[in-house]
């Protein structure tokens, strides 16, 4: 496993990632949102035996509202062949080593609020907390609202519910 920061050449593995990964993928978005995580430096991709196996983008608020001392986890995915390895756990841990480099204190995440989202159990296992709720977030765009949840750096803490690592 080799985790590094994305370049120009992720292009076509991320958005094949994001389309598999998410109902709401918009091909006229996406891309854009791609190119802006790599020029800023705020996408971590996971290799597998040199195959493309996931990533994780984010944004640093450390001096900008609305999350303020903290980044924020924009997309997290793991293609579905590699589900099941700790893959996200090892992307997270990423972003957690990113955060205490650069002295940023939190890290805040949403998912959609429906029944039986299984990334509500996924970030309660990674340590985070629910810290608030979201109504109407992008309604062309969802079809639900948002949950967001938070973890302290200095209180992070994984699970260890993955085969290796």
């Amino acid at each position: 496993m080799k985790i590094r920061f994305g370049h120009p050449s992720d292009k076509k593995d991320y958005l094949k990632t994001q389309k598999e990964a998410f109902s709401n993928f918009d091909p006229m978005i996406e891309p854009k949102f791609f190119d802006q995580k790599v020029e800023k430096k705020e996408i971590f991709v996971l290799e597998e035996k040199g195959e493309y196996a996931g990533h994780i983008c984010f944004g640093n608020y450390s001096f900008s509202p609305p999350f303020t001392g903290s980044v924020f986890v924009e997309e997290l995915a793991v293609r579905k062949k590699f589900r099941g390895n700790g893959f996200g756990t090892a992307l997270i841990k990423r972003v957690v080593r990113y955060c205490k480099k650069n002295n940023i204190e939190m890290i805040h995440i949403s998912t959609g609020d429906f029944e039986n989202n299984k990334a509500v159990e996924y970030y309660k296992k990674q340590g985070f907390e629910k810290v608030g709720f979201l109504n109407d977030l992008e309604p062309n765009r969802y079809d639900y609202n948002q949950i967001f949840y938070a973890v302290k750096i200095k209180n992070w803490k994984t699970v260890k519910t993955y085969k290796r690592y």
